[in-house]
């Protein structure tokens, strides 16, 4: 009885919270694209880069309120060496000394407010090359929500090398999220026609075909900006790939997850317990309970084995491939992105992505460890242990 009064509650006020929003999402809806574009000549600056368009153009969105790191400067350099031309989208004002670097390092450098988070700023980017779409290989759309790092292989090589028109570093929602308690009876099936299943748009490489059709441009035209976060992902990440799949588009993921249950289950005990002990779970304490439980069996034992790889695929498929499976990524499928979120999160799950990035070679992942201990360092829960010490 108690179990059903408080689902009752939850639910209740889950409607009245969204009664609660439907005002300002009315408004979001008819007005807020209108009222943005009206005002954008007054708030939005642009600055011509000094690098030419060439053939392959990578809008790079970022939102550095403390100033440019090493990292954004790091994937700058990458661009370059791949010959790609960075288009700079800053949702903040940028310090004279950054804009300046920038600038020697890109086509445009565009400065607005962080209104319609990442796809208000990958719109203007595009709005700014659109007569330009028609010339170009191929476009990149890269933000700074995630950390690259050294790889056999670029992802951008790698993005090429699939020959699919539209490609993402990690897809979400292509498997039903499944139940934490019942992770032991898990069965893994994984289909693009989920109604949300998208390309996450961290990093995503969009080819000649899409950019040259004329409703690839309205699409983003018309795209309805919006403060909410939940919004933007299901009119942005979600909107986008839906756009891609409905026009018949060849689509993929350089990280693909829909045989990741072959890869799991095809390593040994050792390795397997490796991935289970390294998972990044940010807030589900119901999975992480689980997990702890799970750890304590012996890996090598058939019980041990079969408990480890259900509790990896459930993990996967309640928070996606690119946060629960770095440490896999990483060491197994020549992954070149770590989430920054985790740090932010839950106590446990940053600590487990800073341990997996110390393991890490190569001067990108230094530079990008060196961040995340600031980031580490910044939590409260450490900076109440460092007081009281």
């Amino acid at each position: 009885m108690k179990k059903i009064t408080w689902k009752i509650q939850r639910e209740t006020k889950r409607l009245v919270r969204q009664l609660m929003e439907i005002p300002n999402s009315v408004f979001e809806y008819l007005f807020l694209r209108l009222l943005y574009d009206y005002r954008k000549p007054h708030e939005m600056v642009v600055v011509k880069g000094l690098k030419p368009i060439a053939a392959e153009v990578a809008i790079y969105l970022i939102y550095a309120p403390n100033g440019l790191k090493k990292s954004h400067f790091d994937t700058l350099r990458t661009l370059t060496d791949e010959n790609i031309t960075p288009i700079i989208v800053s949702n903040l004002p940028l310090e004279q000394t950054d804009r300046e670097l920038l600038v020697q390092q890109s086509g445009l450098v565009i400065e607005r407010p962080n209104i319609g988070y990442d796809f208000g700023g990958y719109r203007d980017a595009i709005m700014q090359i659109s007569e330009k779409l028609n010339d170009l290989d191929r476009l990149y759309i890269l933000n700074d929500s995630v950390w690259m790092v050294d790889a056999d292989q670029s992802w951008f090589s790698a993005a090429r090398a699939t020959g699919c028109e539209f490609v993402g570093a990690t897809s979400n929602y292509g498997i039903a999220r499944h139940n934490a308690a019942e992770f032991q009876n898990i069965t893994w099936s994984h289909s693009a026609k989920h109604p949300n299943f998208h390309y996450a748009s961290y990093a995503l490489s969009i080819g000649d075909r899409i950019l040259k059709n004329p409703k690839f441009l309205s699409y983003w035209r018309k795209f309805r900006i919006t403060n909410s976060k939940k919004r933007t992902i299901k009119r942005g990440e979600i909107g986008l790939t839906q756009w891609v799949l409905k026009h018949g588009y060849e689509h993929c993921a350089t990280c693909e997850v829909a045989k990741i249950n072959a890869e799991i289950a095809s390593l040994d005990d050792i390795s397997l317990d490796a991935v289970a002990r390294n998972l990044v779970i940010p807030e589900d304490l119901r999975l992480i309970d689980i997990l702890d439980r799970v750890l304590k069996s012996d890996p090598t034992s058939e019980k041990g084995r079969h408990d480890r790889y259900n509790v990896i695929l459930v993990a996967v498929a309640r928070q996606s491939i690119g946060y629960a499976l770095p440490y896999f990524n990483l060491h197994y499928k020549n992954f070149q992105f770590i989430k920054k979120s985790p740090l932010k999160l839950s106590r446990r799950g940053a600590e487990a992505t800073l341990q997996i990035m110390a393991e890490l070679d190569g001067p990108m992942a230094k530079d990008a460890l060196i961040e995340a201990q600031q980031l580490f360092s910044e939590r409260e829960d450490v900076r109440q242990v460092v007081s009281k010490s």
